[in-house]
């Protein structure tokens, strides 16, 4: 089997491409951690301003390939839920922004990767779906990330019936932030790359940071957290870190 990515870094930008075509770029263990160092690359390489994720082929990824399935050990098992777990909370703590390029087709497991990324931008003959309960399983992982980006009524709509729906959908469910032709996916994302490379980069860290972490709190947590997170951005501006743009 073929690595399970490439990871190029040009201009400030790190491009991680899921390289497993032949099996539509489905994330087993391997492919995980792999996802999981490059983070760990990124944040150690202070050149790299944005992470750029995509897929090579015809999928951006179609999912999860659970190691040993289905003759898999617990324990197997078990390792596979632990190293998807890992790469969604360190993707979460990347210092860059991370801007998936969603060339071909994301279902299952890919959905979940995708809503690990801030920002997306679609091939108009993408398709998205979540095809596990066709197959006689259900996105356990998946529920975890779903529950909050997606209305009930389309979640089950979804879960249950296993049907894909296009990119058009995707934009207007908000999981994407643009849909445009295929030929225009990394035109677009650049025009991303561009902005947020003119940002400050310890504040953007920062926030990025502040904003994951936020998520999961109650309101009431969360102003106390952000209290911690403006004095220590307040600190990096005395230090000459952040600089103020207006």
């Amino acid at each position: 089997m073929s690595d399970p990515l490439t990871k190029t870094v040009k201009d400030g930008v790190m491009t991680v491409t899921l390289n497993r075509p032949d099996d539509h770029n489905r994330m087993d263990r391997k492919m995980m951690m792999a996802i999981h160092d490059a983070m760990e690359d990124a944040d150690a390489d202070r050149s790299v301003r944005v992470i750029v994720l995509t897929g090579a082929g015809e999928y951006f990824c179609a999912g999860g390939r659970v190691d040993g399935y289905p003759k898999g050990t617990l324990q197997q098992r078990s390792d596979y839920a632990q190293a998807f777990c890992s790469m969604q909370d360190r993707m979460g703590r990347a210092a860059a922004p991370i801007v998936a390029a969603v060339t071909g087709h994301c279902t299952a497991g890919g959905m979940s990767l995708l809503s690990f990324c801030d920002l997306a931008v679609a091939s108009d003959e993408a398709q998205f779906g979540y095809p596990e309960a066709t197959h006689g399983l259900f996105p356990a992982l998946a529920l975890g990330v779903l529950i909050p980006i997606l209305p009930t009524k389309r979640a089950f709509d979804m879960l249950y019936t296993g049907a894909r729906i296009s990119a058009a959908d995707a934009l207007q469910l908000h999981l994407v932030n643009k849909v445009v032709p295929k030929s225009q996916v990394m035109a677009a994302v650049d025009a991303y790359v561009k902005a947020i490379k003119g940002l400050n980069q310890t504040a953007v860290g920062l926030g990025r940071k502040a904003y994951y972490a936020m998520v999961p709190m109650a309101p009431a947590s969360r102003l106390q957290y952000a209290q911690t997170f403006l004095t220590t951005m307040l600190a990096a501006e005395d230090t000459g870190e952040v600089t103020r743009t207006n």
